[in-house]
């Protein structure tokens, strides 16, 4: 049974966190939105590396009082450490993320803050980030943010429309959380890589979800998507050749984090037969290698498949010893 924390009866301010790193242009893009938000932001907090000296001297460099900025510093790489280095940091009662290199639209800041405002019960809202390069008016699909009940996750924000409605997970270029709602909550840690770390957003919202609060998706919670480039391959979002290994592999480990919790042994066991008879084409099984085998070719495909299984495989692992080392230390202690 999901226990239901005592919800504010009401929200009053609001912190925008940006996590950056190496790409000024995006940043001054988007702090130059901010500035034309109908409800301004009560606090922005911009996440940096500590080594990333472009951003550091492009904010200590700034004059500009328009917006109340401020800066912290990560000396740990990845995106779960910088949000996490975020969010202590903030004192509002919404925090809310996006990407470096969106826009938000006017209203924006106004319709996040009226819905937590309306739902003392919303733990989580997350908004349509609309790919300005690659997307068109004909690519919709109301069917966002859903975990299947055999563990495909699916997420389609980008190309949601229609009213606001309850999802499962939204999307960290756009979401906004209560901060209340994450009291106990947090980025995972058990999720590895160096930079993106894929389901990190995934993760948090179906932990905010499990603890009892509404997750919401509306796509007039609107950021326009520049996507600029990163230096790390983005397997997630694209069917290509394998050429980090490690960083695909972490993609598979990750996507078993962020259902372990989320899923029955039974459905889990369900998952992972799923994960190596079909899979999907971002970590594919048999199918998608013999799908894929024609435009990628033989090794490539069949490459993909081996690195995508031996990262759900450590997942596996790695998350049941960690559960069963959990319930010994339970045990012990109740005796």
């Amino acid at each position: 049974m999901r226990k239901l924390r005592e919800a504010q009866t009401s929200v009053k301010s609001m912190a925008v966190l940006i996590c950056s790193y190496k790409r000024v242009d995006d940043l001054a893009r988007c702090l130059g939105a901010l500035k034309h938000q109908t409800r301004p932001p009560d606090d922005v907090i911009v996440i940096a590396r500590d080594t990333d000296k472009p951003t550091i001297d492009f904010l200590r460099a700034s004059t500009d009082r328009q917006l109340p900025l401020r800066t912290v510093y990560v000396a740990e790489p990845g995106l779960v450490a910088a949000r996490r280095k975020g969010l202590s940091a903030c004192s509002s009662d919404v925090a809310a993320f996006i990407d470096d290199d969106t826009v938000p639209c006017p209203e924006w800041a106004q319709r996040i803050m009226s819905h937590f405002c309306r739902d003392p019960h919303l733990g989580g809202l997350g908004g349509k980030d609309h790919c300005v390069h690659g997307q068109t008016d004909k690519d919709r699909n109301d069917n966002v943010g859903r975990v299947r009940w055999y563990g495909r996750i699916e997420g389609y924000h980008h190309v949601g429309y229609g009213p606001a409605r309850e999802v499962q997970h939204i999307k960290g270029a756009n979401m906004a959380y209560r901060m209340a709602a994450l009291v106990g909550v947090g980025p995972d840690t058990r999720l590895r890589g160096n930079g993106v770390q894929g389901f990190e957003d995934t993760t948090l919202s179906l932990a905010v979800r499990r603890s009892g609060w509404r997750i919401l998706y509306d796509p007039q919670v609107l950021v326009d998507h520049l996507e600029s480039p990163r230096d790390e391959v983005r397997f997630y979002s694209h069917t290509v050749p394998v050429t980090d290994v490690a960083g695909f592999e972490n993609l598979a480990f990750n996507n078993v984090v962020a259902l372990w919790d989320e899923l029955s042994p039974f459905r889990m066991l369900v998952f992972a037969t799923w994960s190596f008879a079909i899979g999907v084409r971002v970590c594919p099984g048999i199918i998608q290698a013999i799908r894929f085998t024609p435009s990628m070719g033989l090794v490539a495909s069949w490459y993909r498949f081996f690195v995508a299984q031996r990262g759900l495989f450590k997942a596996y692992l790695v998350l049941s010893r960690r559960s069963n080392e959990g319930a010994v230390v339970h045990s012990r202690s109740a005796a």
